[in-house]
């Protein structure tokens, strides 16, 4: 009967002392003792660890990979929370900009029209009949010739040359006399203006009557006009 390379403990206790003695024990039981047979433990020991250690660095890939992924995850979440909020802090800044931008409109927009308004009460008197129409006729066209600049607000001619005030009434007063009223109107030619049409009062004061031309003062007697001397 062959011998067995390997037994088990029953089958190793079953056998005759003499055979038992062919055999060493080791962790899987019982192995013939014979010198240059490779039992295997070796070849199954280094399969062992290999095996383990694949497991290990796969296990470590894994984690790597997870780390990876759990920081480029992170990024994403960093990166998208600074584009919301630079978005966001781009649209606040951009409304209040534009709020700005409507407030110094607004003021300028006040400034210009209170320097026309300014300019245009010395030439109608709203209150009168069809004033109120002829008021925002002539601040219309007022406006056309005043610009608020960051030195504040500026008059201009025509031909973008300086004027103030009274320079633009004047203006006002020769280009549109049917809007101005007859007794504030100026400037030549324009009704109630000591250049033509004041001859036409039928009272006048002393300086007012020393202003006329020759002419308007002959004009002005034959017609019955009265000179008022004032204190």
């Amino acid at each position: 009967m062959a011998l067995q390379y390997q037994l088990e403990k029953e089958k190793f206790e079953a056998l005759e002392e003499g055979q038992q003695a062919l055999y060493k024990e080791t962790d899987d039981g019982y192995v013939l003792d014979v010198e240059g047979i490779d039992d295997g433990k070796e070849l199954k020991e280094a399969l062992r660890k290999e095996r383990e250690e694949r497991a290990a660095a796969k296990k470590r890939a894994k984690e790597l990979e997870d780390a990876q992924s759990e920081a480029e995850r992170k990024r994403l979440e960093e990166k998208q929370e600074y584009e919301t909020l630079y978005k966001k802090e781009q649209g606040t800044r951009s409304e209040m900009e534009k709020k700005l931008t409507e407030l110094q409109d607004k003021v300028a927009n006040g400034e210009r029209t209170t320097a026309a308004e300014r300019v245009i009460a010395s030439l109608i008197d709203p209150s009168a009949e069809g004033g109120a129409k002829r008021y925002e006729l002539l601040r219309k066209e007022a406006l056309q010739h005043i610009a608020h600049t960051p030195e504040g607000v500026k008059i201009n001619g025509p031909d973008g040359e300086a004027w103030d005030a009274k320079a633009l009434g004047e203006h006002l007063s020769t280009q549109y006399p049917f809007l101005v009223d007859g007794s504030k109107a100026s400037g030549g030619g324009a009704p109630g203006s000591k250049g033509g049409g004041a001859a036409n009062q039928k009272t006048v004061t002393r300086q007012e009557f020393d202003q006329m031309s020759q002419g308007d003062r002959s004009t002005f007697s034959k017609e019955g006009g009265k000179v008022v001397d004032t204190e």
